[in-house]
């Protein structure tokens, strides 16, 4: 077990995997949520499988803040960066997924 838990995912001396960023496209699972009813934050959270406690941790957005963009508040250039790095995608690969582009303020 790793130091918080978390189940080791190489042995000793091996080399990381690297972590590919994701790329968005009408065909990501993640399109099709949102197609068949699913919020972009949802639908991300799900794919990605980050509990809000993990989310709060990688990202540094209180848990307030999070619950206010799941339910359709609009994200800062910050939150949606640092989403991004949480989900590994490009920022630019979550604001298109975004069915609103007017939820993003600078």
């Amino acid at each position: 077990m790793g130091l918080r838990g978390e189940a080791m995912s190489r042995r000793k001396g091996e080399r990381p995997i690297p972590r590919l960023l994701d790329s968005w496209s009408e065909s990501h699972p993640v399109a099709n949520m949102i197609r068949t009813g699913s919020h972009w934050f949802a639908a991300w959270q799900m794919q990605k499988c980050t509990p809000t406690a993990k989310l709060v941790r990688q990202t540094g957005i209180a848990a307030a803040r999070l619950t206010a963009i799941s339910y359709g508040d609009r994200v800062s250039r910050a939150e949606l960066d640092a989403l991004a790095r949480a989900w590994n995608v490009s920022a630019g690969d979550l604001e298109a997924s975004m069915p609103d582009k007017g939820l993003v303020v600078e």
